[in-house]
């Protein structure tokens, strides 16, 4: 007798809740007219065809059959995984494909389809270890816990201590960066750069920064830099976007303020950044083209990407936090041979915008028109860093207040009960 892991039913869901484009491919074949039930039961606006949640259903079993595994992990006859349910798991396929709003009772019904009685388990092996996931939580526990040292393996060989992984480690995500095509580029001289800061005053803000732009937009004294993402404590950089809106919405995101006050600087000389904009999203789990080595490698890159756009938290309590990127970031700073002046990252807090740490956080490297860099910075420009002059100017015309307005949408966490 034939056991169909896949149950039939009559409901279905609009095709505009599929987000992944590789999930919407393998379904869409199978789209009619017809009724969304997870429209009509979460009173949502229904749009186009539908797909019956069987063939979704087929698709997310095949590809949970490739991905998990029934047998885990036995030592010394018990197992040390934990099991998964088939909710957990179709909830893990399908919770960056599904469109928020649908994904809950998307889950809910496709899971519901699935005739498997036998636990779930993350694979797990020799070749797991070397997973990109898996080299990123080690990297990280031995960069909180045990050391930020960054030492070459002696005379060529394997990595043995802490130290030695964590520089193979980075090696391995500056070879990517150098010679992955589209990753490194240039800003060009004149490039427009804006920098915001919310103060609780900003009227009485915006005219002090207009007296002294320079001063007041450029990166905070190195006695007052806390602790960010790509910095430690005592380290200014220098944080800016590429246009004015992006810079109000990163500081309005850990502000109480609604008001920013901005100035836009203009790039004196070219700059050298890692564009990590154009770092590829990591695979998604429903594309069935072969996979590609340097794009997986790249995947390294994205989850340093994504870690240095989580927002950082200021209250004190988590610098050992940022300690794993701090440290990837010196090396950025610091190894190529052709150095790097910054990095440039997607905003977590506005579509579309893009951001730049740039590795600059002395007063010599800000002018305005009233304020100029003093003999003593010029000489130290010139013979320690081979520039002659500074590298970014502010008009205090460009001082602008900009009024925020935030938008604060709330959906159910999962797990959940009832």
């Amino acid at each position: 007798m034939h056991f169909d892991s896949v149950s039939p039913t009559q409901d279905a869901m609009c095709l505009v809740h599929i987000g992944d484009v590789h999930l919407l491919q393998r379904v869409s074949p199978f789209a009619e007219d017809g009724e969304c039930t997870i429209c009509t039961t979460d009173d949502l606006d229904p749009s186009g065809q539908v797909v019956n949640l069987e063939r979704l259903a087929r698709v997310v079993e095949e590809v949970a059959q490739e991905s998990y595994d029934h047998e885990g992990w036995i030592s010394d006859g018990a197992q040390i995984l934990e099991p998964l349910t088939t909710e957990e798991v179709v909830m893990a396929l399908l919770e960056d494909a599904i469109e928020p709003e649908a994904l809950d009772l998307a889950v809910a019904l496709t899971a519901s389809l699935i005739n498997e009685e036998l636990d779930w388990f993350e694979p797990f092996g020799m070749d797991r270890e070397d997973g990109i996931e898996i080299e990123w939580d080690f990297f990280e526990q031995r960069v909180k816990h045990e050391t930020r040292l960054l030492l070459r393996p002696r005379d060529g060989g394997r990595a043995a201590s802490a130290a030695e992984k964590n520089y193979a480690f980075i090696e391995s995500l500056l070879f990517l960066s150098e010679e992955r095509a589209g990753l490194i580029r240039e800003l060009p001289r004149g490039t427009k750069l804006y920098r915001a800061r919310s103060e609780r005053d900003a009227i009485e803000f915006e005219r002090t920064a207009r007296e002294r732009p320079a001063r007041e937009l450029g990166p905070a004294p190195s006695e007052r830099a806390s602790a960010g993402r790509m910095n430690a404590q005592g380290v200014p950089m220098f944080y800016v976007a590429l246009d004015a809106e992006t810079a109000c919405a990163e500081v309005a995101s850990h502000s109480p303020y609604d008001e920013a006050v901005v100035g836009r600087f203009i790039v004196q000389q070219k700059l050298r950044v890692l564009d990590l904009t154009t770092v590829p999203e990591p695979r998604s789990m429903f594309d069935e083209t072969p996979p590609d080595d340097i794009d997986e490698r790249l995947n390294s890159l994205s989850v340093y990407r994504d870690r240095i756009t989580r927002p950082v938290i200021l209250d004190g309590s988590h610098p050992v936090d940022y300690a794993p990127t701090q440290v990837i970031t010196d090396a950025f700073r610091y190894w190529p041979e052709q150095p790097l002046d910054g990095i440039m990252y997607p905003s977590r807090v506005r579509d579309g915008g893009k951001n730049l740490v740039l590795f600059y956080g002395d007063r010599m490297w800000f002018e305005s028109p009233e304020e100029k860099s003093s003999r003593f910075e010029g000489f130290i420009r010139l013979t320690d860093h081979n520039r002659k002059t500074s590298l970014f100017h502010i008009d205090p015309k460009t001082v602008r207040r900009y009024r925020v307005k935030r938008d604060i949408s709330v959906q159910r966490a999962w797990p959940y009960d009832g």
